[in-house]
């Protein structure tokens, strides 16, 4: 008797370059090429802003891809997009899509994402939050086919922001992010709700996760997520590793991570290497008392520069440097993501060598 016939779905991703924020020409050439065909479900981006509250280039961003994207799908992908490039680091964007094929393997990369209802403004970086928060990121596993959260290996986030502040922004902002991250922890099965209104109201500061990283602006509305993992049902030959990184120095993290995937930073990865490489995430914030390995940062020495940026920046170039790749996605606010003054770090790579190495050097 033949062998029947199994229906699987795989994950096609594509990296293009961002001159500005409306640069759509790479987004165009990918949708045009690699991702013909394929159902864009998420777009995450970083934008050459400087990632502040006023920040437009990632409203920009999304109006732009937006409207590529509408041309030739009614639906419309989760967007995950963070504002800032500093140090060696680069604007870019990683466009995710899939695809049905008539085939079968074993797991390979699995995706989900979901675009939540509105969540009011009033309750951003309060405890309803981490109820919305919650609900769609069990809402992106399902739509992955995760048959169960521990296969989840990255949840990225764009959550709401408050559009009105008490106090400082940026910590109403970290006050959403942290809600979001505990919220996702939630439905990973990390923590209950109990200890995630807990760990909100500032008790258990050792309760931490090595697999959510959370941007938020106010111009978001909806939490955008988006889960990478492996699942049955899902082929290819990409695949994703994470950890979490002790601190923005961590070197051994990342090469940890990507020897993972079998891709060897020694002390960077080869030519050969880097083009199986697709992506890196990373996410990191200042250290709680201003040191790190001893020393003191003086991250307060120059008022008009974010803390976030100079460890966005320290940690981008540090990344750049283990493979080579200045398009890597970090961001900045760490509340839970990873261990205090930590952060996470995941790559996607391809299982073997690819026969074309890029242009860019």
């Amino acid at each position: 008797m033949p062998r029947p016939i199994r229906t699987a779905r795989e994950a096609v991703l594509s990296r293009v370059g961002l001159r500005h924020a409306r640069d759509m020409d790479g987004v165009r050439a990918a949708l045009a090429g690699p991702l013909a065909g394929v159902d864009i479900i998420a777009v995450l981006a970083k934008t050459p802003g400087d990632g502040s509250p006023a920040d437009t280039s990632r409203a920009e961003f999304v109006a732009a891809a937006s409207a590529e994207i509408a041309r030739l799908q009614d639906s419309t992908p989760a967007f995950v997009v963070s504002g800032g490039v500093e140090g060696t680091t680069a604007p870019h964007a990683v466009l995710v899509g899939r695809r049905t094929r008539n085939d079968a393997g074993p797991p390979a990369l699995a995706i989900g994402a979901d675009a939540s209802p509105p969540l009011p403004a009033r309750d951003a970086g309060t405890p309803a939050q981490i109820v919305h928060s919650r609900d769609a990121v069990a809402r992106a596993l399902r739509d992955g086919g995760f048959r169960t959260p521990r296969a989840a290996h990255l949840v990225q986030i764009k959550s709401r922001a408050p559009t009105r502040f008490r106090g400082p922004a940026e910590a109403a902002i970290g006050r959403a992010r942290a809600a979001s991250v505990l919220g996702a922890m939630v439905a990973l099965g990390e923590i209950d709700m109990a200890q995630a209104r807990a760990c909100f109201d500032g008790r258990h500061p050792d309760v931490w996760t090595a697999r959510v990283s959370v941007s938020s602006a106010a111009e978001f509305a909806r939490q955008e997520t988006i889960v990478f993992g492996h699942a049955p049902g899902w082929i290819g030959d990409l695949r994703i590793a994470h950890d979490a990184l002790a601190d923005p120095l961590d070197l051994p993290g990342v090469a940890r991570v990507l020897g993972a995937l079998g891709l060897a930073a020694r002390p960077q990865l080869t030519l050969a290497d880097r083009a199986r490489l697709i992506a890196c995430f990373a996410k990191s914030g200042p250290p709680p008392d201003g040191r790190l390995r001893g020393a003191d940062l003086a991250l307060d020495a120059d008022p008009g520069q974010s803390p976030l940026r100079r460890i966005r920046g320290g940690l981008g170039s540090l990344i750049a440097a283990a493979t080579g790749e200045p398009q890597v996605f970090v961001s900045g606010g760490a509340e839970r993501q990873g261990p205090p003054g930590g952060g996470v770090f995941a790559a996607i790579a391809r299982n073997r060598p690819s026969r074309k190495f890029p242009k860019r050097k």
